[in-house]
């Protein structure tokens, strides 16, 4: 009886210790923006305070219906997550989706993903960042993917059906994307666990093709044929860049902003985020405020992106593309 009394007490205290865990509920959209009200959120991120011994905070998000999106450990959250460990996503009936492991932050490991059926879609190993280059300049949606990519072996492929494609990091593999309103079609071997050899491509909604030679899972040499004419490359992806690089933008901005007269009179300050289109000719168009100040604060930025000189447009595969940028002006006294 007093062993019972003692269990009882155990368990109490427990679970009255699990229950004054600090938790952190947050109400998200799906671009990252967070709203106020959980009814306005695209899904719901609770954050909960590491356990004894663990400096690893707790993850779960969940959809609006109440299933789990994703599960896993961060070692911090602000100003961004930054993932330690296993961490599992779901779709929104509930079906696991993929496993990725996480180091500070990065890929490492194997990651493990999955069909909707449930059967193993792929089996990945992320051995190694890819440098970034010099000319990617700032973080940006657009190139978010391309910008922090990771070095992957892929392990293991199979199709829904289970029919295997690459075993032991060897095969041939017909992969299918989604590429805007269409599909991305690409073909060719895997050896030892990288693109060997010539892979072909094709969009399934245009003309484009493509044709890229691989040594090792390393791009040699590419071409890009769009509307009759032929882009060679040597790099799949290349960010928009300003004549000079980053320095030269930051000098072009500080040089070019003239702080309105009437909102210094006036002790108006702050800085003004914006967004901005970078076209297939380099040219800034669609500027848009994100973050306003203050009318007067707010042209002047809109003005000095307005009247900034050709940048070195973004390439996908050769052909130039547009891509969006952010940027934010600081007026202070």
């Amino acid at each position: 009886m007093k062993l019972r009394l003692l269990l009882f007490v155990f368990l109490a205290t427990f679970t009255f210790a699990q229950a004054q865990k600090k938790k952190n509920v947050y109400y998200l959209k799906e671009n990252g923006k967070e709203v106020a009200t959980r009814e306005e959120a695209d899904f719901i991120r609770v954050i909960e305070e590491p356990d004894s011994g663990d400096n690893r905070f707790h993850l779960l998000e969940l959809y609006k219906n109440g299933k789990r999106k994703s599960q896993g450990y961060i070692s911090a959250f602000e100003p961004r997550l930054i993932f330690e460990g296993p961490v599992m996503s779901f779709d929104s009936s509930g079906k696991r989706t993929q496993v990725m492991n996480y180091l500070n932050g990065s890929l490492s490991g194997v990651s493990i993903f999955y069909h909707r059926n449930g059967k193993e879609r792929r089996r990945s190993e992320y051995v190694e960042a890819k440098p970034v280059s010099d000319q990617m300049i700032g973080i940006n949606s657009s190139l978010t993917d391309f910008i922090f990519n990771t070095n992957a072996k892929i392990i293991y492929d199979a199709d829904s059906n289970g029919k295997v494609n690459i075993t032991n990091g060897n095969g041939h593999l017909v992969e299918i994307t989604k590429s805007g309103d269409g599909q991305l079609v690409e073909e060719g071997d895997y050896v030892n666990g990288f693109k060997h050899g010539t892979w072909s491509g094709k969009y399934s909604d245009k003309s484009d093709t493509f044709q890229e030679l691989y040594e090792n899972g390393n791009l040699k040499s590419g071409e890009s044929t769009k509307d009759g004419k032929v882009y060679p490359y040597t790099a799949t992806m290349e960010a928009p860049s300003y004549p000079g690089g980053q320095q030269a933008w930051n000098k072009y901005i500080g040089s070019s902003t003239k702080y309105p007269a009437e909102a210094y009179k006036n002790g108006i300050k702050g800085r003004v985020f914006l967004n901005f289109v970078i076209d297939q000719k380099g040219n800034l168009v669609e500027i848009k405020i994100d973050k306003p100040v203050d009318r007067l604060l707010d042209q002047e930025a809109i003005r000095v992106l307005s009247a900034a000189p050709r940048w070195k447009p973004a390439k996908q595969r050769g052909v130039p593309v547009r891509v969006r940028y952010n940027q934010n002006i600081n007026f202070n006294f």
